[in-house]
């Protein structure tokens, strides 16, 4: 679909996805390297645009359901009170949180409550909640806990598990190869993700992203079916 935009709509689109977030700096700076890059990557704009996708979401096409959740939740999140019925000592171990612990204690509390597309939409909301939410990290937490329950605990393996994770090829690495055109570094990264989690449907999107890249679309289709009948 990508292959039949103009370059003012994959600019525009990109302009989009970037607003939807980022903030600030950084979304000036994204905002300002969208000509740099239609020109970096001529005639491969769905790959590009998919990158940007996978990388940074997709943006909210409406303000409907959405909207009217995200306002909800920052009412429950700012009436949390400051004291809770949560021992005291808990509450101050969350406001002494890194930004990357908050990151997982909520990643956590969705996988061990969530499922589906449900789980997938609000693991990849994270870094955006964190930042509306910067400062009250522990209301947004304990908000977290009380609307979908406590994360179960398993702290040593979800370590290991992070550290296998952190030692593997990833999916924004390997986009970033596809659209910068080295596709060699792409397939490598590909292999090696599919063997390792070959039912993520992210992995096969970035698969019909490298066969879109390298002119293949019958499989690039292929793989993006297959990563729909996962999600």
């Amino acid at each position: 679909m990508a292959d039949e935009l103009n370059r003012e709509e994959v600019s525009d689109r990109l302009v989009t996805i970037f607003s939807a977030s980022l903030e600030g700096s950084e979304l000036e700076k994204a905002i300002a390297s969208v000509d740099k890059r239609l020109d970096k990557f001529e005639g491969k704009w769905a790959g590009l645009i998919k990158w940007a996708e996978q990388k940074y979401g997709l943006p909210e096409e409406s303000g409907g359901e959405d909207e009217v959740e995200e306002t909800q939740e920052v009412n429950e999140v700012e009436s949390q009170p400051e004291v809770h019925e949560e021992p005291v000592e808990v509450i101050n171990e969350s406001a002494e949180l890194t930004r990357e612990d908050a990151s997982a204690r909520l990643e956590a509390i969705f996988r061990s409550n969530l499922e589906g597309q449900e789980l997938e939409k609000m693991v990849t909301s994270i870094d955006k909640r964190l930042d509306k939410f910067e400062g009250k990290w522990p209301k947004l937490i304990l908000w977290a806990e009380e609307k979908y329950g406590p994360a179960s605990v398993a702290p040593v393996q979800e370590e290991n598990e992070h550290e296998e994770i952190a030692k593997s090829p990833g999916i924004e690495q390997t986009l970033e190869f596809i659209i910068s055109g080295n596709s060699e570094a792409a397939l490598s990264n590909l292999k090696k993700l599919v063997s390792n989690s070959p039912s993520d449907p992210d992995v096969w999107n970035a698969f019909s992203s490298y066969f879109s890249s390298t002119g293949k679309p019958g499989r690039a289709n292929a793989c993006e079916e297959m990563a729909q009948s996962l999600s």
